[in-house]
């Protein structure tokens, strides 16, 4: 597993904004946690990608892990270490959807990253940058004490998508 320093602030860009090989790495990092790892068939590009105000934030791959990737250019993993979207207020994110709430959803860490804080990073950068609006997810529910350290509350009942048990969660503004 390679350690590195994760960088003092995230990128964070709109779909128009994002550079191809960003946007490259950030679907296949995707498809590789929620399709394939976790199994679940569903089509990941749903459209919220693109809207204008879907904020794109991660903490790109380290150069040395760059480096590293599978010795050859051609089938090349360049997905982040960590990413998040970051919905509008008002579009709609299943149950954990408030009016007037942004929600954080697609939040995956690399899995040669794992462990080693980058996730955490992550969500520090996205409450302290969004501290002055309320916030939702969706939290898988074994990660649930993750986020109520980070001032989420369960705000519903568990359900289940995709065959993965899930807790609606928020985190009002100002907390």
């Amino acid at each position: 597993m390679l350690r590195a320093e994760a960088p003092a602030e995230p990128i964070v860009r709109t779909f128009c904004a994002l550079r191809p090989e960003e946007l490259y790495g950030i679907m296949q990092l995707r498809s590789q946690v929620f399709v394939v790892e976790q199994d679940c068939l569903f089509l990941d590009p749903d459209g919220i990608d693109t809207l204008p105000e879907t904020l794109h934030v991660f903490h790109p791959r380290p150069p040395q892990a760059m480096a590293d990737t599978h010795g050859a250019e051609f089938g090349r993993d360049l997905g982040p270490w960590a990413y998040a979207r970051i919905l509008p207020a008002d579009v709609p994110d299943g149950p954990a959807a408030r009016p007037g709430a942004r929600s954080i959803s697609r939040v995956v860490t690399h899995p040669e990253a794992r462990g080693q804080g980058w996730g955490r990073r992550l969500l520090a950068d996205i409450v302290e940058r969004f501290s002055d609006q309320p916030l939702t997810l969706n939290a898988q529910s074994h990660l649930e004490g993750l986020y109520t350290a980070f001032g989420f509350a369960a705000n519903g009942p568990r359900f289940f998508e995709d065959g993965i048990e899930h807790t609606p969660m928020h985190r009002p503004a100002g907390s």
